[in-house]
């Protein structure tokens, strides 16, 4: 939960809005005390934001256009609050024996962007038929051209 409303930000690592955490906290209630939790997220940040419950220090996982990655491990708590000021992006939660895989979908196109167990980001690009052209990676390079043709071409 959070209050406030997230904002545009055309240079966030995965879609087109961010959160300003410095508009209030953002809380998640009914964790189970004996789970391992992962929590990570991008900031423009340099330094890592401030979590409840952390054990030992965040860690910096990669930079990426002004942004940084940070994950943070949380155990022995029922609840996890995250907060500090600046822009945050791509707030992940969950077991630390679990995978997670994120997806940013535009309505009547299909899925722009995901990010994996392991952090990394691809860009979906479609054509003006909406059919998709090329997967990227977070760098721009292209990893799979799609090319159409009709029967009988």
């Amino acid at each position: 939960s959070f209050s406030g409303t997230p904002s545009d930000d055309l240079t966030d690592p995965t879609g087109s809005k961010v959160y300003n955490i410095s508009n209030g906290a953002i809380s998640k209630s009914g964790l189970t005390s004996t789970t391992e939790y992962i929590v990570s997220y991008w900031t423009k940040n340099t330094s890592a934001l401030l979590l409840t419950g952390t054990q030992g220090a965040a860690v910096k996982i990669k930079s990426f256009n002004g942004w940084n990655l940070y994950e943070h491990k949380v155990t022995g708590i029922t609840s996890v609050s995250i907060s500090g000021t600046g822009l945050i992006d791509e707030l992940r939660l969950y077991p630390s024996d679990a995978q997670m895989t994120t997806y940013i979908y535009k309505p009547l196109v299909g899925i722009t962007c995901s990010t994996d167990t392991k952090g990394q980001t691809s860009y979906y690009e479609y054509d003006d038929f909406q059919r998709l052209k090329w997967v990227k990676d977070q760098e721009g390079n292209i990893l799979k051209t799609m090319d159409y043709h009709y029967q009988n071409q």
